[in-house]
C-alpha cells in the first residue's frame, strides 16, 4: 500500500528557514530585560544623547534605539534635565526592531518590550 503524500511545505515557513516564528506584539517588561540588553550593547554618543544598538531581550532581534536628552533645547543653566549627577542618567528603552510581530498596531515599532537602563557618563 502506498504511503500518503506529505503536505507541501511553505517555503517561507519559519521552521524551514531554521528561524522561530516571530513573537506576537505585546507591551511587556521583565526584571531581567535591562541586564540582558546591556550585555552586548554598543553606545555611540551624539550631541544631545546616544544611539544604542543591542539585542532585544524579548524577541532577540537587533534594535537600534536613539535616545535624546531633551526634545526642546532649553536656555543654558547649571545642570540639564535628566542629569542625575555622577551616577548616570536613567533611560527608558523600547524594542524598535523591524521584524514583523503579529498584532502590532500600525503606528508602533518592535515587539512591544520595554525596559530601563542607566547610562553612566564617560570619565575624563
Amino acid at each position: 500500500m502506498p504511503e500518503p503524500a506529505q503536505p507541501a511545505r511553505n517555503p517561507t515557513d519559519p521552521s524551514r528557514s531554521g528561524r522561530p516564528p516571530a513573537l506576537p506584539y505585546e507591551e511587556v517588561t521583565e526584571p531581567g530585560y535591562p541586564t540582558s540588553y546591556t550585555a552586548g550593547l554598543r553606545i555611540e554618543t551624539t550631541g544631545d544623547g546616544a544611539v544604542l544598538t543591542g539585542t532585544c531581550p524579548r524577541c532577540h532581534c537587533t534594535t537600534v534605539y536613539t535616545w535624546t536628552r531633551s526634545v526642546v533645547r532649553a536656555a543654558p543653566r547649571a545642570g540639564r534635565a535628566g542629569d542625575t549627577g555622577p551616577g548616570g542618567v536613567p533611560v527608558p528603552v523600547l524594542c524598535v526592531c523591524t521584524t514583523e510581530h503579529p498584532g502590532r498596531p500600525g503606528d508602533e515599532e518592535g515587539c512591544g518590550a520595554y525596559w530601563n537602563i542607566l547610562l553612566e557618563r564617560e570619565r575624563p
